[in-house]
């Protein structure tokens, strides 16, 4: 809340982007939506940070990534990956967070 709250004070444009799990489009339990979408911050699949005034700011810095094959393997949409798909995937998204790092100053 306090993220929209800050997006209606900026004059001018803002945006804000939201994970949402969703568990029929997912094919996941409802049980462990709050999880998997933690999960998503926890993999580095959907990193939570800002950008003001051009300064990336990185909100959550997991210490040590985990594995994305723990993110993927709870939802049924991703079944027919293979294992060299989901390393690929691993890669990119490591790549792409150390990016944002270095974009933050972390």
């Amino acid at each position: 809340m306090e993220k929209i709250k800050k997006a209606i004070d900026v004059k001018g444009p803002a945006y804000v982007h939201v994970l949402s799990v969703c568990p029929t489009g997912w094919r996941c339990a409802t049980d462990i939506a709050v999880s998997i979408g933690k999960m998503a911050v926890e993999t580095g699949v959907f990193p939570l940070y800002e950008i003001e005034n051009g300064q990336y700011k990185l909100n959550v810095n997991p210490t040590a990534l985990k594995p994305i094959k723990d993110y993927l393997k709870l939802q049924g949409r991703f079944n027919h990956l293979t294992d060299a798909t989901v390393q690929q995937i691993q890669e990119r998204v490591t790549k792409e967070f150390e990016e944002l790092k270095k974009k933050a100053g972390v």
